[in-house]
């Protein structure tokens, strides 16, 4: 199904993106296409299911390797949910994004996790634009 799409183009796409922690971009089954860290497969799983409803989503919140974030913002046109996860000062923003591959016109995700100085207003249109210039259309 991914033929064309290189796990190693996305990493290669991915370096310019210095703000974020983690990535892992996967499909509806939790495949995972590309990740910067180890993932757990259960745990994406759980991502899954997202963006069927607002309240479970931001009521459970999200959890990324083994961190957990409360969602603040929830958007199912585009497929968005964010938030984050520490005490000011230290904190850790989490997005994950649900989109379509044009050419297998499958739904694939990506998480990005960031920190410091990083806010969700710069990263979750540069985890959008990511998706749209590098994943949605290999």
């Amino acid at each position: 199904i991914f033929e064309t799409m290189s796990g190693e183009a996305i990493a290669k796409a991915a370096e310019q993106y210095k703000d974020w922690s983690k990535l892992v971009v996967f499909d509806e089954k939790a495949a995972v296409i590309h990740a910067s860290y180890k993932t757990d497969a259960e745990e994406l799983k759980e991502f899954l299911p997202a963006f069927k409803e607002r309240g479970p989503t931001v009521g459970k919140g999200l959890t990324l390797a083994k961190e957990h974030y409360d969602v603040h913002r929830w958007s199912d046109n585009p497929c968005l949910a964010y938030g984050r996860s520490g005490k000011p000062g230290n904190m850790q923003g989490i997005c994950l994004h649900k989109f379509t591959n044009e050419k297998s016109k499958k739904d694939l995700y990506a998480v990005i996790t960031f920190g410091g100085d990083a806010t969700t207003a710069r990263m979750v249109p540069k985890l959008v634009e990511f998706c749209a210039k590098h994943v949605a259309t290999v």
